[in-house]
């Protein structure tokens, strides 16, 4: 698995160079042509998903920024055209000349990856281009990579001419996300993450969701260097999880990165009360999250999007180690996870229940972790859209 992931790694990087030396042209033409200060331009991963942040704050713009002509690169013929259906004539494919226009002339650019609607250079020239990420930052990213390749490092160092601003959630945060993008802190923003608005949303009702029972999620972070262990623990007991689970009421929905949910053992699945969450069906995990009583994981930065809920959570850092060897962390791992790490099954059982009968006791941990590191986690969206109002005002 290692090989294989570590192929697809390298392979997206080399795509994303290609899609800036391709554009090269294009960039160039770029520079000369007079920029619309009405129209914005949103882009998702790969430039053909409708996806994260970037998604969050385009229907935000949608609904409330009539003065605004917003635009959403997806280069999929067949999701732009399912898209158009739902939301209108919103979308474009900048793959065509069409498209193309439309981007070279937007005074802004909204991005959640370093995926830009065309690629090239000095894309900020007279462009306001913002980097809003697709995650508070916790593992090694970018310039603060341990083993980050070549080709990587170069694609970054080439982005840095066309990310006018990267989004940070906080002052101390905002020192971190410089450092890995290669820039200053001046290059941040410092504003709540758009998708955090969905967490105030009323909870959507699953039919496979049981609200009768203490639902937990469980999202382990994908890794370089090895498959995933769920229930990583010496004195695991199957039998013994299982009862245990149906006894309490506790429900445990797992969900793997999308590529490798093949890999989660059949057996862990058919164990009563445990389930699959699946990440292809469910692909934008903020809108259903505040559905979840507990969140358990190990090194996602998945848990720094659900600590404005101030609900309990659950870390399993099995091999931090190999971790910090590969990946690495841009802050101490130990000293910003709020919430209990079991090493052993009795240690985990225990967890569960004191996060399941007395959630109290983890919430001041949670809301001091909150103000250091997701400061502004209220009204994102609209906070946002002003600071890029008054940007393109000046």
């Amino acid at each position: 698995m290692k090989e294989d992931s570590n192929k697809n790694q390298h392979r997206y990087t080399s795509s994303r160079l290609h899609h800036i030396i391709s554009s090269l042209p294009y960039a160039f033409l770029s520079l000369f042509c007079k920029r619309d200060k009405k129209l914005i331009v949103f882009c998702g991963m790969h430039c053909d998903c409708f996806n994260s942040n970037s998604k969050h704050l385009f229907l935000y713009f949608l609904k409330n920024e009539p003065d605004y002509t917003v635009k959403f690169v997806v280069n999929d013929e067949e999701k732009l055209k399912s898209l158009t259906q739902e939301y209108g004539d919103h979308f474009i494919d900048t793959r065509t000349k069409e498209g193309k226009k439309i981007a070279i002339h937007a005074a802004t650019w909204i991005v959640s990856w370093l995926d830009l609607p065309l690629g090239g250079l000095f894309l900020r020239f007279r462009r306001y281009v913002l980097h809003l990420g697709h995650g508070i930052l916790l593992k090694g990213l970018g310039f603060t990579e341990k083993d980050g390749h070549f080709i990587k490092k170069l694609y970054y160092f080439l982005n840095k001419s066309n990310i006018t601003c990267s989004l940070a959630t906080s002052d101390f945060m905002a020192k971190l996300v410089a450092k890995s993008m290669g820039t200053s802190v001046r290059r941040t923003v410092i504003c709540g993450q758009p998708y955090t608005d969905a967490l105030f949303n009323e909870p959507l009702v699953l039919p496979e969701i049981d609200n009768t029972e203490f639902k937990v999620l469980y999202a382990p972070t994908w890794r370089k260097h090895s498959e995933v262990k769920l229930f990583p623990f010496a004195d695991f007991d199957f039998e013994k999880m299982e009862s245990f689970l149906t006894q309490n009421k506790i429900h445990i929905y797992v969900r793997f990165h999308p590529a490798y949910e093949e890999t989660i053992p059949s057996d862990i699945l058919k164990m009563k009360n445990v389930s699959l969450f699946s990440a292809k069906k469910y692909t934008e995990v903020m809108d259903y999250i505040n559905i979840f009583d507990t969140l358990i994981t190990d090194y996602s930065s998945i848990y720094l999007d659900y600590m404005p809920l101030e609900r309990p959570m659950i870390f399993l850092p099995y091999d931090l180690e190999e971790e910090l060897k590969t990946s690495g962390f841009v802050m101490d791992y130990m000293e910003n996870t709020p919430g209990l790490k079991p090493s052993s099954q009795t240690e985990f059982t225990d967890a569960l229940l004191q996060a399941k009968n007395n959630p109290e006791q983890f919430i001041q941990a949670i809301k001091d972790m909150n103000q250091k590191l997701n400061s502004y986690p209220k009204d994102c969206c609209k906070n946002l859209a002003a600071i890029i109002k008054n940007q393109l005002e000046k």
